[in-house]
């Protein structure tokens, strides 16, 4: 798998995710439908930008686990900055939000791990002979 192509399939499951908010807003409690479109873009985004940054960190050795730790780090702020700025400042259930957002970092992380054993493969890459 490609890394365009990785990215666009996590795209497309925050996509998912905000439509399906959308549409459940009448079903669910008032805030929810909005928590739960917002972690599921938020670790859609979150997805997409480890992946970019896994691809452009394989062609230079030197600064891959830079860019792996960086995005590490960069998603536990911005979670954690978007989970308290929810709770303080807004109306949308901050229980659905962290909920959503953990959901959805776990689903995408499957995405993520399969892209890094198997999208991260140079041209040049020898198989392990087992």
């Amino acid at each position: 798998m490609s890394a365009r192509g990785a990215a666009a399939l996590a795209a497309g499951v925050g996509l998912a995710a905000a439509v399906a908010g959308l549409l459940l807003r009448d079903r669910l409690p008032p805030g929810a439908a909005a928590g739960f479109a917002l972690g599921g873009v938020l670790a859609a985004l979150g997805a997409v930008s480890w992946i970019l940054a896994a691809e452009r960190g394989s062609r230079r050795p030197q600064s891959f686990l830079l860019l792996v730790g960086l995005g590490i780090l960069g998603r536990l702020v911005v979670y954690g900055a978007t989970l308290i700025y929810v709770a303080l400042l807004t109306r949308i259930d901050p229980l659905w939000t962290a909920g959503s957002l953990l959901g959805f970092h776990v689903l995408l992380m499957m995405l993520e791990v399969r892209f890094a054993l198997h999208g991260l493969k140079g041209p040049g890459a020898k198989e392990e002979v087992s």
